[in-house]
């Protein structure tokens, strides 16, 4: 079998796999193409064998259907549920983000991230494992959206899910002066904040799923799916891993947002004791307090407290 059609043989497996069907194979130039459908939408897929190998190109505007169809093609595996995540129709009962998971075994990984918009400050993101009984104890102690929460509340509530979760979560952070660091290196090769972020996302999950297994995992979707996809290494490309709009409505997403909140502002505080002077959180409000940094520290130390690329930087 040459490798055009062993390759054609694979995506085949995987299309099915996915719930997917060829609807139709034709030649073209150096190659194949392939129609793919999901039964309501259809995209193109064109296999080409040229000297450098093969190489396939998904054709038409960003969808669902397409940004799965390009997950296999990248030989990743996906699940139909980010096509279907944000519907509210499904199998009752079961936490937002799974209704339609037809072998969901109540037992997942929520993430979330904290800092991302802040000026000051680091990034951390969090994962946190749950199962039924720890919804039950996280749902006691009134464990939701961190950013419905006061900040005592938060720090409070952080404290119980470590305790409720215990060997099941968790947290990575990003100073301000690795953050920049890793920010430069993604932008020299064209890559952005949601890539980092993806980055992100996907090492904390392969951190978590090391300390124990899980098939299925939940994260809000703040860029198209294959971007924390094409981060995954291997335990990550095992699970269903499952992106939606406003998932801290899932409460293992949440208590990842608690954690991550907490961590958060430990580390601003931190920030505070070490250069004598409060760091504001969010975006307003900044400058004043930036340029009075810059004037005590020198500018050159603002990365050691604010991430750099944000526009306000460059008004100092």
């Amino acid at each position: 079998m040459d490798k055009l059609s062993e390759r054609l043989a694979m995506l085949s497996d995987g299309f099915a796999h996915a719930g997917l069907k060829i609807t139709e194979e034709k030649p073209i130039n150096y190659g194949r193409q392939l129609k793919i459908s999901d039964g309501k939408a259809t995209v193109t897929v064109n296999i080409y064998n040229g000297k450098k190998g093969i190489n396939i190109v998904v054709g038409g505007s960003q969808s669902p259907l397409k940004t799965l169809v390009e997950a296999i093609t990248q030989g990743q595996k996906p699940s139909l549920v980010t096509m279907e995540a944000d519907k509210t129709e499904g199998c009752p009962g079961r936490p937002p983000g799974f209704e339609h998971v037809a072998d969901f075994d109540n037992k997942w990984i929520g993430l979330d991230e904290s800092g991302k918009g802040d000026f000051f400050g680091p990034l951390v993101i969090a994962a946190v494992l749950v199962d039924g009984q720890a919804v039950d104890r996280l749902a006691a102690v009134g464990v939701r959206d961190s950013k419905a929460l006061s900040d005592a509340k938060n720090r409070a509530l952080a404290e119980r899910i470590r305790e409720e979760c215990a060997g099941r979560f968790v947290e990575l952070e990003w100073t301000p002066a690795d953050y920049n660091a890793m920010y430069s290196k993604f932008s020299t090769t064209g890559r952005n904040l949601n890539h980092l972020l993806a980055w992100s996302h996907a090492r904390a999950l392969e951190t978590l799923l090391a300390k124990e297994p899980a098939r299925f995992a939940l994260a809000d979707q703040f860029a198209p799916e294959r971007f924390i996809q094409a981060e995954l290494q291997e335990k990550g490309r095992m699970i269903t891993l499952v992106q939606m709009h406003r998932a801290e409505r899932n409460i293992a997403v949440a208590a990842a947002s608690i954690l991550a909140r907490d961590r958060f502002l430990v580390s601003m505080a931190k920030l505070a004791a070490q250069f004598g002077m409060e760091f504001p959180k969010g975006a307003a409000h900044v400058l004043s307090v930036a340029r009075a940094f810059a004037e005590k520290y020198g500018k050159d130390a603002l990365g050691q407290v604010c991430k750099l690329h944000f526009k306000t930087f460059d008004q100092i």
